[in-house]
């Protein structure tokens, strides 16, 4: 092997360090990446770079436009399957121009990647073994990292659900326990929750934590999971006023995923806390958001933050006092009475207009009727009823008992249409 003499002889605290000790060396830009394709390292020299590597740098991760480049081309495979540095050509089509390459590697475990810009000035033999040894180092650093974030992602994990089940008594005594778990707290926090439908596995969580990592000025400080939920604890890294920017946020990550992963995510986000006592009381918010959505995914497929909450935090207690009660709503016996001795769909009419917001044409459409038929069923339903639905008090009423009563109902009727 070629003597790459002392540099690389020493400790290195960081990949930073690593990355710019292999851009003295060999004069040229080098990027680390993690086994996720993170970026992990990159040097700090000024050169000229080509999009790829701009892009990786901004993003702090590979652009997925380029991973899928190189994989069609075999680029990865022979990357991962081969012991040494490997050059390869420029993948103009994707930004990437030619590259100098290892795959870090612990026995057959891939740990991450190292990439040099090959300008045409690395020295055959000399450079390969400057990546080499580079790569000896960065194996033995991620492997270090990798056992201290097990250790430390399992002291987070049950830090974070004693701020769940409130287990602390204090402020102080939550702050002397980040502390000697070294954990980073926030000034400030929201708790959100996020139920799939499908299995939370090992991938699912990866994707969502990038996903949610990849919105600019969002930071998820706690992650955990029960039940086939997501509990995180996440905070933004500039001021925020209004719900705008967390709206944004959450129906970003849910978009996301859900377009990623091809599957269904409700979620629930609570209000904003400056203390740390009041975690269990955000997780109980952002809960009851996922449980109301559970309940009647429909009418409440807009909800997403505890602030816009309103009448339905109450919606669970009333049903369970109709349910303890057995006493059924005076205002909707006429109607299904109606329905039952002459096959009419008054209560479903009125069920689909409220939700509507009293839209005569949504509701129509959504009934697959004419809107001067729908007249006529709400001039009718005024008629048998002797209450017209533009009394508040009457529209407000009847909802909430349609809600409450006929849920299993309303949701078959929704679902579909």
């Amino acid at each position: 092997m070629v003597e790459i003499g002392l540099n690389f002889d020493r400790f290195f605290d960081s990949m930073e360090s690593l990355a710019d000790t292999i851009s003295e060396s060999l004069q040229s830009q080098v990027t680390i990446e993690d086994e996720n394709h993170h970026v992990i390292g990159y040097s700090s020299h000024q050169f000229e770079s080509d999009p790829a590597r701009i892009s990786t740098i901004i993003g702090k991760r590979v652009p997925d436009s380029v991973i899928i480049g190189l994989r069609k081309k075999g680029i990865m495979r022979q990357l991962e399957n081969t012991p040494h540095p490997i050059r390869i050509s420029g993948v103009m089509e994707v930004g990437l121009g030619p590259r100098l390459a290892m795959c870090i590697k612990h026995q057959k475990e891939v740990l991450g990647y190292i990439w040099v810009v090959d300008a045409g000035n690395l020295a055959e033999g000399y450079a390969e073994s400057v990546v080499e040894k580079a790569a000896q180092i960065a194996a033995r650093y991620l492997l270090k990292q990798r056992g201290w974030k097990t250790k430390q992602t399992r002291a987070q994990e049950d830090f974070f659900w004693k701020l769940l089940t409130s287990h602390y008594g204090t402020e102080q005594d939550i702050k002397r326990d980040a502390e000697l778990d070294n954990i980073m707290l926030p000034p400030g926090y929201f708790i959100g929750v996020f139920e799939p439908e499908r299995a939370v596995d090992d991938h699912f969580l990866l994707k969502f934590r990038q996903t949610a990592e990849g919105y600019s000025g969002a930071s998820l400080v706690f992650m955990t999971t029960e039940h086939n939920r997501i509990i995180v604890l996440f905070s933004f890294l500039f001021s925020i006023e209004g719900t705008q920017a967390l709206s944004s946020f959450m129906r970003l990550l849910i978009e996301q995923m859900n377009k990623g992963e091809g599957c269904r995510i409700s979620g629930g986000c609570s209000l904003y806390y400056g203390d740390y006592l009041s975690a269990a009381v955000a997780y109980m918010e952002a809960m009851s958001i996922v449980e109301i959505k559970r309940l009647l995914p429909f009418q409440a497929r807009e909800l997403l933050l505890y602030e816009d909450m309103g009448f339905w935090a109450h919606i669970p207690a009333i049903m369970e006092q109709k349910r303890s009660r057995g006493r059924r709503s005076p205002l909707l016996y006429p109607l299904k009475e109606h329905d039952r001795v002459h096959k009419t769909d008054f209560v479903k009419t009125v069920a689909v207009y409220l939700t509507f917001n009293g839209n005569l044409k949504e509701s129509a459409a959504f009934l697959h009727i004419h809107t001067n038929t729908l007249m006529y069923r709400l001039n009718r339903i005024a008629e048998i009823t002797g209450k017209n639905l533009k009394d508040t008090h009457y529209r407000f009423s009847i909802y909430m008992d349609i809600l409450t009563e006929e849920t299993r109902q309303l949701n078959q009727w929704f679902v579909e249409g």
